[in-house]
């Protein structure tokens, strides 16, 4: 039987649901199909792009009919910029959307069927709750541009204004590009060649210390006498001049051509390598360093207090347990356990964020924690206790079946699985159900006008009773 479309056909399609990670959900004469953009109740014009046996995709190309409840975006580079692209759904709308993928998630990949998932808890701040914004350079015609990703392109939206982080770090990204607009054979850096210089900016801050870093990346300098190198140490001290707040102004270069704003090697260091952040966690406020360019923190910091403090309350810790931190970054979850747990072990990959994670132990007297460095994989193995608790918050690609199976091994009366993937998050709960059942379920929302949501799990161990 043929199907009723085909690719390349152009359609009228009324969006009637939303698919976990933001697609559009519509019918075509019982054909399913998946739009990339789109909110329930409106009517989109799209193009056909892919036909496959049971759904096919299609690639929006603009709203026909709003929908009833739909609102004006706020940022003048909605559509354009692939960030934001829930700006016209109420907030209220995403948080039960958010609500309703974590929902699917647990039924259709953990198995799970029947578990109450709490209603999204909201984050304070709707926009401008950033830490942390990353922009590209890209070179145009006699111009250098500065600014996010162009929504389905690998071009690039000269920002002009941005609600999703502060007025002082949209100001410095302006003020760079325009810097950069004055350089003389200073062009932006082609991945595909492999030839410019300027690759990209990363603004950092802190919300109640009030620090402020910037991080220019940048191609090796071929330059005669390292010019180009020499002018970016020049706008390090411009910028410090310009922004009275700046505590650290960092030169990062990197060789290799994958676009990651990671540097490889540091050439210019003025100011702090490190910024330091107060995070109130529960009923005490942690006064910790976060680490410095490279590091991993949570981007929404007054989201991610809520998120810590919900997942300890979780844990329902009283002072006797022994507590395992998996995937610990610099220590804020084992720092926040430390004070209502016997002893506490985080476990982290990264080398530098567990040196940080010590230095933030020490500088807060917690003699009952210790970080150990590694692939969690073989130090889980390594230790001989078994703990009462286990947190665990991995990557967005979940944990590896051998962590999976580790932990179902140590037998932990409770384990509080954090994550920003309801998907591997299911998948991982889904391989523990054996041995434990569900308890609790509780969205926090990191991430407003975007599809993206972290989540709780509180998972008890199964007694003989409940096995048999």
């Amino acid at each position: 039987m043929s199907s009723p479309i085909a690719p390349g056909d152009t359609l009228d399609l009324p969006i009637h649901a939303l698919a976990t990670g933001g697609k559009a959900i519509t019918r075509h004469e019982g054909m399913v199909i998946f739009t990339d953009r789109g909110i329930p109740g409106q009517t989109v014009r799209a193009t056909i792009s892919r036909v496959k046996k049971r759904f096919a995709e299609a690639t929006f190309q603009h709203t026909v009919t709003p929908a009833p409840d739909e609102i004006p975006p706020f940022c003048k580079h909605f559509g354009l910029c692939g960030g934001c692209l829930w700006q016209n759904l109420p907030y209220s709308g995403q948080l039960e959307w958010k609500r309703r993928f974590v929902e699917d998630s647990i039924r259709r990949i953990a198995g799970a069927e029947d578990v109450p998932v709490a209603p999204v808890i909201a984050s304070p701040q709707e926009r401008h709750y950033r830490n942390k914004m990353e922009f590209a350079f890209l070179q145009g015609r006699g111009t250098i541009h500065l600014g996010l990703r162009r929504y389905a392109s690998h071009s690039i939206v000269n920002i002009e204004e941005c609600h999703l982080q502060s007025q002082r770090a949209t100001a410095i990204v302006q003020h760079v590009r325009q810097w950069a607009n004055r350089q003389e054979a200073m062009p932006a850096y082609d991945p595909q060649k492999g030839k410019g210089y300027l690759r990209f900016l990363v603004v950092r801050e802190t919300r109640r210390t009030n620090q402020l870093m910037v991080q220019i990346i940048t191609a090796p300098d071929w330059s005669s006498g390292n010019r180009r190198n020499a002018a970016v140490a020049a706008l390090g001290t411009e910028l410090a001049q310009a922004f009275s707040g700046l505590t650290s102004f960092i030169h990062s270069e990197r060789a290799d051509k994958a676009q990651i704003a990671y540097g490889e090697r540091d050439l210019t260091v003025q100011g702090a390598t490190e910024l330091h952040e107060t995070l109130h966690i529960g009923d005490t406020d942690h006064t910790l360093c976060i680490g410095g360019a490279a590091s991993f923190f949570q981007t929404n910091t007054g989201a991610a207090e809520i998120l810590y403090t919900k997942a300890l309350e979780m844990a329902a810790l009283t002072g006797t347990e022994t507590v395992w931190d998996l995937y610990c970054g610099v220590g804020a979850l084992s720092l926040g356990a430390a004070a209502h747990s016997a002893a506490v072990t985080g476990f982290e990959i990264t080398a530098d964020a567990v040196d940080t994670a010590g230095k933030n132990a020490t500088d807060r007297g917690a003699g009952n924690v210790r970080f150990i460095a590694g692939d969690v994989r073989h130090t889980m193995r390594e230790e001989q206790s078994n703990p009462q608790v286990i947190i665990t918050d991995p990557p967005r690609s979940g944990m590896h079946p051998e962590v999976v199976a580790a932990i179902a091994a140590r037998a932990p009366e409770r384990i509080v699985h954090i994550s920003c993937d309801p998907a591997t998050q299911a998948r991982d709960i889904g391989l523990l159900l054996h041995a434990y059942r569900i308890v609790q379920v509780q969205p926090v929302d990191l991430f407003p006008h975007t599809p993206h949501i972290e989540n709780i799990v509180l998972l008890h161990r199964l007694t003989d009773r409940q096995e048999s």
